[in-house]
């Protein structure tokens, strides 16, 4: 066994490579579980080649074992619960919920690039970083959900990017989350469940360097998706006198998320007050924008999603 160190740009001719041959094989999460062979580049953009294992030969499955690091797909084992939450929620069998579902809940999907290992393991980590959780299903050999209880004690204070960084140190993996919103009761959790399934898997192909999602902000990243580009890069020109200064434009951004708290936003960026307050001010005067006007602030808002969207394309 040996290693080899090899670039970003070397993984994506490879990898367009193996596309290219193997382009008979190739297929999507559509496919049975059981079929999944999965190749992944864990240094590339989605970089996640999913091929049809039933269309590979024996040879071809055992060279890219060698080579490559790979996911093979199989049915996820359940326990007696989650077994229940995958007929109810992605197999839509009518059931009795009562005495196992406690509600108001909400789902954590979650999807992972690269091999987790033991997945009894990256369970219990999972349901260790968000408390309260009833279950962890898996869909699909990557892509999961969780099932969370919600109460008015919940601490909702440790950010996303921690629990995506832990995942990544502890298991040596790329995970995204969206974190989607509470519901009362069994039918509106099927409702919601669909919904986010499908928002998910939307802003996850059209924003893959994001790691994290939340559902009642994605509403905004749905709308700049329908935006026309001349419709995009048109507003993104009144950013033009502060387009290069990227460490203003995400404390801007922050204090937008922070709903305009200058303490707030500066105690998450790790600076003095004073510091966040001239940058904001730095922004309205280059800008001609008072982003301390709701309006505006919403405005600005979509404009930096935009902005970040273009960027990472």
């Amino acid at each position: 066994m040996f290693t080899k160190i090899i670039h970003r740009k070397e993984h994506t001719i490879m990898f367009d490579q193996l596309k290219h041959h193997y382009s008979h094989a190739i297929s999507s999460f559509n496919l049975p579980v059981e079929r999944q062979f999965i190749v992944s580049f864990p240094e590339k953009e989605n970089g996640q080649l999913i091929l049809d294992k039933s269309l590979l030969s024996d040879q071809e499955i055992s060279l890219l074992r060698a080579l490559f690091q790979v996911i093979e797909g199989h049915i996820p084992l359940h326990n007696s619960q989650d077994q229940k939450f995958y007929e109810l929620l992605i197999e839509k069998k009518e059931m009795n919920t009562e005495g196992y579902l406690y509600f108001p809940i909400r789902c954590i999907h979650f999807s992972v690039l690269g091999d987790v290992g033991d997945r009894s393991d990256f369970s219990e980590a999972m349901k260790g970083l968000f408390p309260a959780s009833l279950s962890l299903v898996w869909k699909t050999a990557t892509d999961g959900f969780l099932l969370q209880q919600v109460d008015s004690e919940m601490d909702e204070s440790i950010a996303l990017e921690s629990i995506v960084d832990t995942i990544a140190s502890d298991f040596y993996v790329k995970v995204s989350l969206y974190v989607g919103s509470s519901v009362p009761d069994t039918s509106s959790l099927i409702q919601q469940y669909d919904w986010e399934n499908k928002a998910y898997s939307l802003v996850k192909r059209t924003h893959p360097s994001r790691s994290y999602f939340i559902e009642q902000d994605v509403t905004t990243y749905l709308l700049l998706d329908d935006a026309s580009p001349d419709t995009i890069q048109f507003i993104l020109s009144m950013l033009d006198p502060v387009r290069d200064d990227r460490s203003l434009l995400q404390s801007v951004k922050t204090y937008l998320e922070c709903n305009m708290n200058t303490s707030l936003a500066a105690k998450k960026m790790f600076m003095h007050r004073n510091t966040l307050q001239y940058r904001v001010d730095k922004f309205i005067e280059k800008t001609s924008i008072d982003i301390k006007q709701f309006p505006n602030a919403v405005a600005v808002y979509f404009m930096l999603l935009s902005f970040n969207s273009l960027k990472n394309e």
